[in-house]
């Protein structure tokens, strides 16, 4: 909660649009980082 929230508040196409982006370049992040332990592993 942020100061001067009070209550539910709507979100903004902005803000549903800045989250889908954040959540994507985690999953990139998240896979790049799997996908080079996996290549580590399986090359020896």
């Amino acid at each position: 909660m942020a100061f001067g929230d009070n209550g539910p508040k709507k979100k903004t196409p902005f803000e549903k649009l800045t989250i889908f982006v954040i959540l994507i370049m985690l999953f990139v992040t998240i896979g790049a980082i799997i996908a080079t332990a996996i290549t580590a592993v399986w090359n020896g």
